[in-house]
């Protein structure tokens, strides 16, 4: 008798390049596990409204009025606005959450969207599916989006993440710090590409989105008077690397740039380099945590960026620079003293061993068999 492949859905949306690279990724682990997923993005799936609503406008603010972003993120954890915006999302998702319920028919659900934990979960609660409903937490601060006691699992990058779920009452029972769900290749060992020989090597990235801060950062670094080689990844942002194309064709000597757009080879360009320098998206940092690759934060945007940035000064994985104009100093400082981006390494190195997509894969399959039995 042929075993019926269990399919799920896994929900995602366009708020940034994260949470449909943690999509992807997971949807490829459960192929590999015998598993069917249908990645669904709520908010481009054949409502315009909401694509507009939504994604143009996160958009727009981001790029022209970023601090306005991290002031509504704020004002959506508050009571009384966040039960008003969860009651909002409910209306505006669920006739959309159930059509697919009834198209699809899945043996399991999965969130990696803070927006859509909420549906999710009142459609169980209120008795249209029984499935299990899986949340991924893509980053390392805790929205109280996220909280609903109808979810079965929630998927963490860090401890501290744990512990904040718990304290917004959330199961220990119900929370796996397995990691972010990212690229294959990031689960295989860290290759180190430099060599004794090489300068000392930066990577310099702003998102899948770019950022207009990576001008004014390369502008500092560009001011030591070390050995530098230093590989630029813009991104989408086109602009920007036009802009850094034109502003840098020519630097000192001891200065060696390799500047990208969007790239897909993050993990070799991180194994070969000595520093990471980036805003911290949660994908960003957890790459950056199976790499081993110490991360230096010059900008970051205001709301969950700004919560990570905060984890991970604290964590001791990450050195924050209020001032991008001090970036060079910082190279400086670790040239001189290696030992801090060692301390780094290590503790990234400690974390990534509980890192697994095979246990996230297997977490899918036992709840699916508990739920089916």
């Amino acid at each position: 008798m042929q075993t019926k492949i269990q399919k799920g859905i896994i929900f995602t949306a366009s708020t940034g390049g994260g949470h449909n690279q943690a999509a992807n990724s997971l949807k490829e682990q459960l192929k590999s596990d015998g598993m069917d997923a249908e990645i669904i993005d709520v908010f481009r799936d054949n409502n315009m409204i909401l694509e507009l609503i939504i994604e143009d406008a996160y958009s727009a603010i981001l790029n022209f009025v970023p601090s306005l972003y991290g002031g509504l993120y704020k004002l959506s954890g508050r009571p009384l606005p966040n039960s008003q915006l969860r009651r909002l999302f409910k209306r505006l998702l669920r006739k959309k959450m159930l059509n697919y319920l009834r198209i699809h028919n899945p043996d399991f659900m999965v969130s990696t969207h803070p927006l859509f934990v909420h549906t999710i979960a009142e459609l169980k609660a209120d008795g249209y599916t029984n499935v299990p409903c899986i949340s991924v937490v893509t980053d390392l601060g805790v929205h109280p989006f996220y909280r609903h006691s109808m979810i079965d699992a929630y998927i963490t990058s860090h401890e501290h993440t744990k512990k904040s779920l718990i304290k917004l009452g959330i199961s220990p029972d119900k929370i796996f710090v397995y990691g972010i769900p990212v690229k294959k290749s990031f689960y295989e060992p860290p290759q180190n590409l430099r060599s004794d020989s090489d300068a000392f090597t930066v990577l310099l990235m702003g998102g899948s989105l770019g950022s207009k801060k990576l001008h004014h950062s390369l502008e500092s670094l560009t001011q030591s008077n070390r050995k530098l080689i230093i590989h630029v990844v813009c991104g989408q942002d086109t602009a920007t690397l036009n802009a850094i194309k034109r502003d840098f064709a020519e630097v000192p000597e001891n200065i060696e740039i390799h500047l990208y757009g969007f790239v897909n080879n993050v993990g070799e360009l991180m194994d070969k380099s000595d520093v990471l320098i980036s805003k911290p998206g949660g994908l960003t940092v957890t790459e950056a945590i199976h790499k081993h690759i110490p991360l230096v934060i010059p900008f970051f945007l205001r709301g969950q960026e700004e919560e990570n940035t905060t984890i991970l000064e604290k964590e001791g994985l990450a050195v924050y620079v209020s001032d991008i104009e001090a970036l060079d100093q910082m190279i400086e400082h670790f040239i001189a003293n290696p030992s801090t981006l060692n301390q780094i390494r290590t503790r990234m190195q400690n974390i990534s061993r509980s890192y697994s997509l095979d246990k996230i894969g297997l977490l899918c399959s036992r709840l699916i068999s508990q739920n089916i039995a």
